[in-house]
């Protein structure tokens, strides 16, 4: 997809799409004062500019070191304000799966408790009133961004949807669903922050008007408020007319998608000749996300957490040009609730990274504040997928001699997938079922829905009374297709494969990747006999391991007589010269076919 930028403000259901991507601009921090100058040629050359700004931009700006960190400016020649964008996401997202993995945090709750420990030791020296602690979600994206982005999609003003290019011209996509303004910079030279400090969560159980009401009177939540409040109230007063700084609404609640959040805005009249890289100098990195004092927190982040922070905490935003005021004006956020994508060099799918943090003060609760970062990640880690899991599983004589690979199988993909899975409750499903079927061999489909219901379907199986064929797929499937790897309903390319093969008179069809690797058939794996060993196609095909072929690998002499086994990478001319040809499949076990 070409580079675009979706500024999103959920709440009005508007948002600004900039396309036609003209150059991207990478300032260091050494570099801020030459950030006027460069607006002020994109703005000659009548193009629009979006700012992505890195936490670590604004370490110098502190007079911190820092070994990361760029300003980018991404310039584009054309601007949409669209009033549905929930229709032009729709139109560009496509009909595939998109969705996440299993989110693994960076850091384990011992080691989380260990930094709150260390924070409070530093608060009680007199270092820091308040550190905001923050940590990383790991996880695996698949499909198309944009529609895992609408699959997310909060209820927020300053979100963002955007794929570009990053120093070394790499495409990243940006999944921000930020509900916090950095600046809001108005064409009268006014300038509106507004920090957010305090969290609840949202559980529409009938029980939330009154978390926000406990969430408003905390003490503790009101303190870290009001630390973070004076602290932009002294960022913006040095580019502030005296005076012109006020809070006229303090402690406000409002919800944010799962979340309560308590905000304070403040805001200050902007003196004449500010312009942006004063203000930058002034207020970056937005003080909510440091900690107060601002450089001795920035200070202790860094020896507190283990990965860097990146674009998380930054800012995004769009400046224009304008007549009054400051003769710019235009909107940045604080970059939170943000998943970041950067193709996976293993896989089709994208490594997904997203940050989440809280606020620490002396009388944080590290348990607390560990379920508070949950909060924050919920709708992040509980978003299960577009699409069933199976098991199709030969009962026989009351009983599946295959049934701890099926169950295993099926754990496995639940957890790596998101889906809630009890493996004892599925065991006993199963095991119920069987034991009330006839001797005579069944299929039994076995559905894990995405909220973890199990769902059954029940068929009578007939061995084999003629010999077995195959044919081979014309269709080239793509070399790498991560969900290829598990047994999901979104099979129908598999599923057209060996419905057309019984068509023409033939158990199943193989199909072979675009490079022209053999990969597996619709409904099993293959194995070719080649000058003395079995040969079948590696996983890191992106194949389904199959129960059977499973079983097959832990005791290959059973199955296979005295013949070796291996792995190895096979081609169509593989299988017209192989002397013999055997498919594995659950409910038929291991067979030998002929080519048609």
């Amino acid at each position: 997809m070409p580079y675009f930028a979706l500024l999103d403000d959920v709440v009005a259901n508007r948002a600004q799409l900039f396309q036609n991507h003209i150059r991207s601009e990478f300032l260091l921090p050494d570099e801020i004062n030459k950030l006027d100058a460069c607006l002020k040629q994109g703005w000659e050359e009548n193009l629009n500019v979006v700012i992505f700004a890195d936490y670590e931009f604004g370490l110098p700006l502190q007079t911190l070191s820092a070994e990361h960190g760029l300003l980018a400016l991404h310039w584009f020649a054309e601007k949409t304000v669209l009033d549905n964008p929930q229709q032009w996401l729709s139109e560009q997202s496509g009909s595939e799966p998109a969705g996440l993995t299993c989110a693994c945090n960076s850091v384990n709750k011992a080691a989380y408790t260990e930094a709150i420990n260390r924070i409070k030791a530093a608060i009680a020296r007199g270092d820091t009133y308040q550190i905001n602690y923050t940590t990383r979600l790991h996880s695996q994206a698949y499909g198309n961004p944009v529609k895992l982005y609408a699959r997310l999609r909060q209820p927020v003003p300053y979100a963002t949807l955007a794929c570009l290019p990053d120093k070394a011209q790499q495409g990243v996509w940006t999944l921000c669903f930020s509900p916090e303004l950095f600046l809001n910079i108005s064409e009268s030279g006014e300038i509106l922050t507004e920090p957010m400090k305090g969290t609840a969560p949202f559980l529409d159980d009938g029980k939330d008007q009154i978390r926000a009401a406990e969430l408003q009177a905390d003490p503790k939540n009101r303190a870290e408020n009001i630390m973070i409040v004076d602290l932009l109230r002294n960022d913006l007063g040095k580019i502030a007319e005296t005076g012109s700084v006020r809070v006229p609404e303090p402690f406000k609640v409002s919800r944010f998608g799962s979340v309560w959040q308590m905000t304070s805005a403040v805001y200050a009249q902007a003196k004449p000749d500010t312009n942006a890289a004063d203000i930058f100098k002034a207020t970056f990195p937005c003080g909510s996300i440091t900690g107060a004092p601002k450089r001795m927190s920035m200070h202790l982040i860094n020896q507190l957490e283990t990965e860097p922070r990146a674009l998380y905490t930054g800012s995004i935003g769009h400046l224009a040009p304008c007549t009054g005021g400051l003769g710019f004006h235009g909107t940045l956020n604080v970059v939170i609730r943000t998943l970041q994508l950067t193709p996976s060099k293993q896989t089709d799918c994208y490594d997904a990274v997203y940050g989440v943090g809280s606020g620490i003060v002396w009388d944080s609760d590290s348990e607390t504040e560990y379920e508070e970062c949950k909060w924050k990640a919920r709708f992040i880690t509980q978003l299960t997928p577009e699409f069933d899991l199976i098991e199709t599983i030969r009962i026989e004589n009351g009983q599946s001699m295959l049934l701890t690979y099926h169950l295993q199988r099926l754990a496995q993909s639940a957890h790596t997938l998101n889906i809630p899975y009890n493996e004892t409750a599925a065991a006993n499903h199963i095991r119920n079922i069987a034991a009330s079927l006839p001797q005579h061999a069944h299929r039994l489909k076995i559905i894990l829905k995405p909220d973890g219901s199990l769902q059954h379907e029940i068929g009578l199986l007939t061995d084999f009374d003629t010999p077995q064929h195959i044919t081979l797929s014309e269709t080239a499937l793509p070399d790498a297709d991560f969900l290829r790897r598990f047994k999901t309903s979104h099979r129908h390319i598999y599923d057209q494969g060996w419905q057309t093969a019984q068509a023409q008179g033939a158990f199943d069809s193989l199909f072979f990747n675009q490079s022209g690797f053999l990969l597996e058939g619709g409904r099993s794996n293959v194995f070719l006999l080649i000058n003395g060993v079995y040969h079948t196609p590696p996983t890191s095909l992106d194949i389904l391991n199959g129960v059977m072929r499973q079983a097959v690998f832990a005791d290959p002499k059973r199955y296979l007589g005295d013949i070796p086994l291996t792995e190895s990478r096979l081609t169509g001319e593989d299988v017209l010269r192989a002397e013999k040809i055997l498919l594995s499949n659950a409910l038929r076990g291991v067979f030998e076919v002929s080519l048609k």
